[in-house]
């Protein structure tokens, strides 16, 4: 990935997504308003952050952006594989509808959504201008958030896979997701001998490797170009938030992405 620095804020950028087609960004959490646990570009506004800091940390990504904050489409995240469809900005009297799952064909929408462990996959088809992103936690991943992504987008927009070039970006790492016999017990049922690959015994505790887990049901789903951010959350708290490691009592970067406009 490609780190990059601008008023205050840093921010990381997929190598394999053209700057030409699509404007996108990973936001650490450095440079912002947040205080105490949340600091300091906590775009989270219901981990108990206070709402005036929430609020400017969200208008000053996006002026760093450079987006209207108007331009935004955004959704309540619930763990699930619902995905919703943003043809325009949410407005802000408009509530948080449930999904895991965003796409827009509109370059006048920004597409965001919120993380602190969970795996951030992006989505860009150059061939039919569409972008996307989805939210792929330990249920979501079980459940093929990714794959229900692609299938979506081939849906609604035509999209083909072999044409989505996708990204993983910062999240927890296989070498820190600690889970229970209950995580395995399900990956198994659901996704047979192969969930075993993502699973590994370290001192007698199970932890899964979401990255991997969620790259082969997205190849599974026909997709052949993916980067991997290989940033873990868990072990770079300096620049991001993580759920797991620091107990649940701490913000969230956002995922940003956006077509080029005309």
């Amino acid at each position: 990935m490609i780190s990059h620095d601008a008023r205050g804020t840093r921010f990381y950028t997929f190598e394999s997504f053209d700057p030409a087609l699509v404007d996108h960004a990973f936001f650490t959490r450095l440079g912002g308003h947040s205080k105490g646990p949340y600091a300091s570009l906590n775009l989270g506004g219901t981990n108990g952050d206070n709402p005036q800091d929430v609020l400017a940390n969200h208008e000053l990504l996006f002026e760093v952006f450079g987006r209207p904050y108007e331009s935004r489409f955004d959704v309540w995240q619930v763990h699930g594989t619902h995905i919703r469809f943003g043809d325009q900005p949410r407005p802000r009297e408009q509530k948080h509808q449930p999904a895991d799952g965003i796409f827009t064909d509109n370059p006048e929408v920004t597409l965001v959504m919120r993380f602190a462990d969970c795996v951030p996959i992006m989505f860009h088809d150059p061939i039919r201008g569409v972008v996307g992103i989805a939210h792929g936690g330990w249920q979501g991943t079980l459940h093929g958030i990714g794959a229900e992504a692609v299938r979506a987008a081939v849906m609604r927009y035509g999209c083909q896979p072999k044409d989505l070039r996708v990204g993983l970006g910062p999240s927890i790492c296989g070498q820190c997701y600690k889970v229970g016999q209950d995580v395995f017990n399900q990956f198994t049922t659901k996704w047979g001998q192969a969930a075993e690959q993502f699973f590994s015994n370290q001192s007698g505790a199970l932890y899964l490797d979401l990255w991997a887990a969620n790259e082969w049901a997205l190849r599974q789903a026909g997709i052949e170009m993916i980067e991997q951010s290989g940033i873990c959350t868990a072990t770079n708290l300096h620049e991001w938030y993580s759920y797991r490691f620091e107990k649940g009592f701490t913000g969230r970067f956002a995922a940003v992405i956006a077509l080029k406009r005309g």
